[in-house]
């Protein structure tokens, strides 16, 4: 192998691969990133078994030069501080002895032990069968996967509840996911999707990082679900994950068809309050007090202090209520509603607060289950 390429290049496609680089992992070579230069370009791939993520970089003479093919897998940790201190613009990569990586930027060399890349996993292609394919636009989806995957469970003893549930049925993509206190769902429209419907289980934490990945441009996401694999391919970037198995719980009779009030209240003033009295409120309770004008937000702390903010509503529909809540959780919600105003929904003490975009053409709903308190 030996390949010109310049230092901007190569630090994005490492610092894109590198997430998915398994540290901890007691299988050595995925401690590594997989290069592999070929007569079209070089492709940078790193695996932790869970999510697979691969960066590829076209040979086109500025950029990039392919001089001679070969591939090797090298240590992540090493090849990436080596490149990030150099300064000079081009860096040659080249494989003089087998399974050494020489690495030449300027005045300095550096040799770097390697590993068989035929060892390294591999990205699936799916030959022999028929995926499901869809494909839309990458700013939508990294701002519905931001709305939705914050509100999926960390822990490990309901797995199933980790990861966000697709459901694809005609020309709707559906997003939910759940923690058992909060919710979160958003339905986007698929245009020329053709395939039979399907439902698949992403890791919520696999497919924060593929949102992340991903531009704000007018850019097009294509996924490919087969199998036990989902693929997301978007502007030289590949991603693999593992689904999850199992099948995710029904969240149709969760969400309360009718409600006693609905307030409107604009998005950044509740924020901010919430925010505000968070920091006092023990266990992150704080308690929420709709009027005819204004919503009153408290919280409090033992031997501490209290605190008391409003917020003037926009629009009030039924009666005043009383209710308390997990201030954390609702900062999550808020900061991640893409609109000037929200409506809030109460159905009663027990029943989850839904909280919706004021705005029609906007499918996202969240819901969180409210806390008992004493008073």
């Amino acid at each position: 192998m030996l390949v010109e390429i310049t230092k901007d290049s190569l630090m994005n496609a490492v610092h894109h691969v590198i997430k998915a680089v398994a540290v901890n992992s007691p299988i050595p070579i995925l401690q590594g990133i997989n290069i592999q230069a070929g007569a079209d370009g070089v492709s940078f791939t790193a695996s932790n078994t869970s999510m697979t993520i691969q960066s590829m970089i076209p040979q086109d003479g500025a950029s990039l030069t392919v001089k001679r093919t070969g591939a090797i897998v090298i240590p992540s940790r090493y090849f990436y501080d080596v490149i990030r201190k150099h300064d000079d613009e081009l860096v040659v990569l080249e494989i003089k002895e087998q399974l050494i990586l020489t690495i030449i930027s300027g005045h300095s060399q550096i040799r770097l032990c390697g590993m068989d890349s035929a060892e390294f996993p591999y990205i699936d292609n799916g030959e022999g069968l028929s995926p499901s394919k869809l494909q839309m636009n990458s700013a939508l989806f990294r701002s519905t996967v931001k709305q939705v995957a914050i509100v999926a469970s960390t822990s490990e003893t309901r797995p199933i509840l980790t990861g966000v549930s697709f459901e694809c049925h005609n020309n709707s993509l559906n997003l939910i996911a759940t923690d058992g206190v909060r919710l979160a769902s958003r339905t986007l429209h698929i245009e020329g999707y053709t395939n039979d419907s399907f439902n698949a289980i992403i890791p919520a934490k696999n497919l924060s990082e593929v949102s992340k990945l991903l531009s704000d441009a007018d850019e097009t996401t294509e996924i490919e679900v087969s199998n036990n694999r989902v693929k997301f391919m978007a502007n030289g970037l590949k991603v693999e994950s593992a689904l999850i198995e199992g099948t995710f719980p029904s969240t149709k009779n969760v969400i309360p068809q009718s409600y006693l009030c609905e307030i409107l209240v604009d998005k950044a003033c509740l924020l901010k309050a919430v925010e505000c009295v968070t920091v006092m409120a023990s266990e992150n309770i704080i308690r929420l007090v709709a009027t005819a004008d204004t919503l009153k937000l408290l919280s409090r702390t033992a031997e501490i202090g209290d605190i008391e903010n409003e917020v003037p509503l926009l629009k009030m529909r039924g009666e005043e209520f009383i209710i308390s809540l997990n201030g954390k959780f609702f900062i999550d919600i808020l900061r991640n509603s893409d609109c000037e105003s929200i409506r809030i929904r109460y159905a009663g003490k027990t029943s989850p607060i839904v909280v919706l975009p004021d705005d029609s053409l906007m499918s996202t709903l969240f819901l969180i289950t409210p806390v008992r308190t004493h008073n």
